[in-house]
C-alpha cells in the first residue's frame, strides 16, 4: 500500500471522526491507555538489547509508547495482519520521526515463519485476543515468540475474556501468572492485566 501525506491526514481525521472519536476521547478509553502504560512501566524492566513484540497494532498508540519506553536500549517489533494498518503505522512513525520506530511485520500471529523464542516481552492487549478468533491458539502463538524466562503482558476486557479463561489455559501449561491486576473504575469496561512468565 503506497503511503503519502493525504492518507496520513485521513488517518488522523478518522481518529476523531464519528465512528471512533467518541470512544477515543472517552474517560473509559483514556483510563485503559493510562493503566496499560503505567503497568508496563512499573512491572517490567528495560535493559540493553531487550527485544519486545506487540501483537495487533490498531491505531499504533501503544506501539508508539513502547518505543518511547525502551529509550533506544532495545527494539520493538509490531505484528498485524492488516496491510493498511501496517502501512499507515510504518509511514506515520517515519513521518513523525519516532526516535525508536518499530519493525513492522504484516503477518498473522499464526504464521509459522514468525521469529521463535526471539522476544523478552510480548504484549497482547485490548481486543486483539478476540479479533484472532481463537483464544488458546493465540496464546500458544504468543508464547512461541517468547524466550525462555521471558514474559507475556496480557490485557483483556472481562466482558469477552473472563480472567478464569486465562487461569484455565495457564493451568495446562508450565507458564506462571506472576501478577494480575483488575480494573473496575469504569463498570462499562472492566478489564485485567496480567504478567505471565514463560
Amino acid at each position: 500500500m503506497e503511503m503519502d501525506d493525504d492518507k496520513l491526514l485521513q488517518y488522523y481525521l478518522e481518529l476523531n471522526g464519528p465512528d471512533a472519536g467518541e470512544w477515543n476521547s472517552s474517560p473509559t478509553c483514556i483510563h485503559t491507555l493510562l493503566a496499560s502504560r503505567d503497568y508496563v512501566k512499573k512491572k517490567f524492566d528495560v535493559f540493553d538489547e531487550i527485544q519486545v513484540c506487540n501483537i495487533g497494532i490498531g491505531t499504533g498508540g501503544w506501539d508508539d509508547y513502547l518505543g518511547f519506553w525502551l529509550k533506544g536500549r532495545g527494539s520493538l517489533t509490531s505484528i498485524d495482519i492488516d496491510e493498511s494498518i501496517c502501512g499507515i503505522f510504518e509511514y506515520r512513525q517515519q513521518r513523525e520521526q519516532h526516535p525508536n520506530p518499530s519493525k513492522v511485520l504484516c503477518k498473522s500471529i499464526f504464521d509459522s515463519d514468525l521469529p521463535q523464542e526471539a522476544f523478552d516481552i510480548v504484549t497482547l492487549i485490548g481486543s486483539a485476543i478476540n479479533e484472532t478468533g481463537d483464544f488458546e491458539k493465540s496464546l500458544d502463538s504468543c508464547f512461541c515468540l517468547i524466550k525462555p524466562g521471558g514474559h507475556l503482558m496480557f490485557m483483556a476486557g472481562l466482558k469477552y475474556t473472563p480472567f478464569e479463561m486465562l487461569e484455565e489455559y495457564i493451568s495446562h501449561t508450565k507458564y506462571q501468572i506472576m501478577q494480575n491486576d483488575l480494573y473496575e473504575a469504569f463498570p462499562e469496561y472492566p478489564f485485567f492485566i496480567s504478567k505471565i512468565r514463560k
